[in-house]
């Protein structure tokens, strides 16, 4: 797989599609907004800024991108509904046509924790049908968590998630995003469902708090200091109840081994009552200026005593 040069791509073509527009561009994709002439339906296409330069490569990306059309079919992925190669070797997915991602209502607003659980729950639903069906996101963040006038949030970007499957580390390090990456992304392990866990905690409460947890700026820190942070405190978020800041601290631990799974996350957020919040805020329609593109695990013992008392069970 190879990249392209620098510079905004040709409006691609792809077979059925009209009227294509640029609605989002950024280092790895661009999305389109398009017209689905054979049914008249408005979808968005998003096409990867690489090449894939062999038949091999994109027997691949086929093959992993008909196992996201699986998992399209939870309430909480975003709907798939094709995939394909341009004449440049530029893979593409069609997709369902969204509102807006929670990056830009974080930058409106912070989420109320009312508004943050009910995310959570939904997202960490979604992350169980796809880890019990074999298949990692492994990019997790508010950029990727869509919004709909019919549905308040939905996963997206599986097909180009699991693109990077390919074993190549240097591939690994390209998909990942720093400040919703667990330290074990930057050593090059093999990554498991905890990395889906770590960056849905990390969402969480980016999205109250309005930026990445541990960040103080919106530019990339060094890599030197990115590591630095892991081993800083996770500080209490005002108006958030302690509960679910402490939850979102274990589902951050450094150690994978140490986090919940997705269904232990998903009922550990059922069971939190945070606090009522304000009166839901309309969330803004899609920011152009955005830009970031868009296995069945045996349940870990859970030792903190709070966590037990979560669920309604006796530490003995």
């Amino acid at each position: 797989m190879t990249g392209t040069p620098p510079g905004p791509l040709p409006v691609p073509y792809v077979p059925g599609m009209s009227g294509l527009s640029v609605m989002a561009r950024g280092g790895y994709a661009t999305v389109y907004r398009a017209m689905q002439d054979s049914v008249g339906r408005e979808v968005a296409i998003k096409v990867e800024n690489r090449r894939l330069d062999s038949n091999r490569d994109q027997a691949r990306f086929l093959r992993e991108a008909r196992a996201a059309g699986r998992m399209s079919s939870h309430p909480h992925v975003v709907d798939l509904f094709d995939v394909g190669v341009t004449v440049d070797q530029h893979p593409y997915l069609i997709m369902e046509l969204c509102d807006g991602s929670y990056l830009d209502r974080m930058r409106v607003r912070p989420l109320s924790a009312v508004e943050a659980k009910d995310m959570g729950i939904k997202i960490a639903d979604a992350l169980v049908h796809s880890h019990a069906n074999g298949v990692l996101h492994r990019d997790v963040k508010p950029a990727n968590i869509l919004y709909s006038h019919f549905n308040s949030a939905v996963l997206a970007d599986f097909g180009l998630a699991v693109l990077g499957e390919m074993r190549d580390s240097s591939v690994t390090l390209e998909v990942l995003t720093p400040a919703y990456a667990p330290p074990e992304m930057f050593r090059h392990d093999n990554p498991s469902g905890a990395v889906d866990v770590y960056a849905l905690c990390a969402t969480l409460y980016a999205v109250m708090r309005g930026r990445p947890p541990r960040w103080d700026g919106d530019r990339n820190p060094s890599l030197i200091t990115l590591m630095d942070l892991f081993h800083q405190p996770i500080p209490d978020l005002p108006g958030v109840p302690r509960e679910l800041v402490q939850l979102l601290r274990y589902g951050m631990a450094n150690d994978p081994a140490s986090r919940p799974t997705a269904e232990q996350l998903r009922d550990l957020l059922t069971k939190i009552d945070p606090e009522p919040g304000g009166p839901p805020v309309p969330p803004p329609r899609w920011s152009p200026g955005d830009d970031t593109p868009t296995v069945r695990a045996q349940l870990k013992p859970v030792k903190k005593k709070w966590l037990f008392g979560l669920l309604g069970i006796q530490n003995r």
